[in-house]
C-alpha cells in the first residue's frame, strides 16, 4: 500500500508528461477498467504509467509498469462509500469533524483508505483499512 501511494505522490510531484502508450499496455487497462471514459495517460520515465480516468462517475488512477501489469489504483470516495465498521469507527471516534475528502488505494487485493477529517481547528487524515483499524498519518491544525 505504500508503494501506491508513494506512486500517487510521485506521479503528483515528478516532472510528468502526457503520453501515449504500448497496444500491450492499453489493452490490460480496457480489460481491467471496462467502461472508463476521459482516459489520460501520464509518464516520467516511460518505465511506469499512470492512467488517469473516470469510472462509475469517481475519478480514478492506475499505475503500470512497462509490461502492462497493473500496479495498483486509487480513487476518490464519497464518505458513504467507505466500509461500515471504517465510518462507525471514525463517527464514534471523531464526532465533532467532518469528512472531506477520502481516497482509496488498492494493490494485490491490499486496500488502504486515506480520509481526510476537518475539524473546527484542525485537519486530520486518517490512515485506515475496511475493518475499522485506523492510525493518524499527520495532524495539522488550521492557520
Amino acid at each position: 500500500m505504500s508503494a501506491a501511494f508513494l506512486l500517487s505522490t510521485g506521479a503528483l510531484l515528478a516532472n510528468t508528461y502526457e503520453t501515449t502508450v504500448s497496444n500491450k499496455i492499453q489493452h490490460n487497462f480496457t480489460e481491467a477498467f471496462a467502461g472508463a471514459s476521459e482516459v489520460k495517460w501520464y509518464t516520467d520515465d516511460n518505465k511506469t504509467f499512470t492512467a488517469k480516468f473516470t469510472m462509475s462517475n469517481s475519478k480514478v488512477t492506475a499505475f503500470f509498469d512497462d509490461a502492462g501489469t497493473l500496479l495498483a489504483t486509487s480513487r476518490y470516495l464519497q464518505p458513504e462509500q467507505l466500509p461500515l465498521p471504517l465510518a462507525t469507527r471514525i463517527n464514534k471516534r471523531y464526532p465533532k469533524d467532518s469528512i472531506f475528502c477520502v481516497v482509496e488505494y488498492s494493490s494485490n487485493e491490499n486496500v488502504v483508505y486515506f480520509v481526510t477529517l476537518e475539524g473546527k481547528d484542525t485537519w486530520t487524515v486518517l490512515k485506515a483499512d475496511g475493518t475499522g483499524s485506523t492510525t493518524v498519518y499527520s495532524h495539522l491544525k488550521k492557520a
